[in-house]
């Protein structure tokens, strides 16, 4: 059986990695207060392009490095400003020593991706990693679930836990997956069909997931 996740903001905390970054560069620059949250905003939980999100810090107040120098100190800064995700190490040794198979999907960019597995200390306990750079298509589209499952070699059964309702939630369901839905503190959409868990991190994902055939079979 599979169990699959999303990356940003679900196995590894894409918001505390960005934050990070912003205050890097408000220092290195000098900037005033209210950068950080400035340059977070224009981040827009990574959904803004970054030639556009790069452009508008470099427009910022008292930002001194040109377009290009920004764009190379963003590259090689931003993959430090990742580290060891300890709880999503737990989840995902908690499922494989139960059997399951581990795949990741992401609709971000291939390159990035690889930086922040590297960092992330999870890539051994991945069997397959999945990126919409590299297959054409993403999530929520049906076909980047069957791409992972091909490349896990198994057969697309099993769970889809990540933060997105649309992308990972809605993507999974219509795939035929079991849906847990990291909440982060939110309220789930009255609009959309409900997951089938809602949980507040990946450990507690994991540990329901392995629980679910054993509370099944006994309630």
């Amino acid at each position: 059986m599979l169990a699959l996740f999303d990356f940003d903001d679900t196995l590894v905390s894409r918001s505390a990695a960005i934050r990070r970054w912003a205050r890097l560069l408000a220092r290195r620059e000098g900037m005033p207060e209210g950068a950080v949250e400035a340059i977070i905003d224009a981040d827009q939980n990574g959904a803004t392009p970054r030639d556009e999100f790069l452009a508008t810090v470099g427009s910022l107040p008292a930002i001194r490095m040109t377009d290009g120098e920004i764009r190379e100190w963003y590259a090689a800064s931003y993959p430090s400003c990742y580290g060891t995700e300890e709880e999503s190490m737990q989840a995902l040794t908690l499922l494989r020593d139960a059997g399951w198979t581990i795949g990741v999907v992401t609709n971000g960019s291939r390159v990035r991706t690889r930086h922040k597995l590297a960092r992330s200390g999870l890539a051994p306990l991945i069997d397959a990693l999945c990126v919409a750079e590299d297959v054409g298509v993403g999530k929520p589209d049906r076909r980047i679930f069957d791409e992972v499952a091909r490349r896990c070699g198994a057969e697309l059964a099993g769970w889809m836990i990540g933060d997105a309702p649309v992308e990972d939630v809605f993507g999974g369901a219509q795939a035929g997956l079991r849906t847990a839905w990291l909440r982060r503190g939110r309220s789930w959409n009255g609009m959309m069909a409900r997951p089938d868990i809602e949980v507040d991190s990946v450990l507690e994902a994991a540990v329901t997931i392995v629980d679910t055939p054993r509370r099944a079979l006994t309630g």
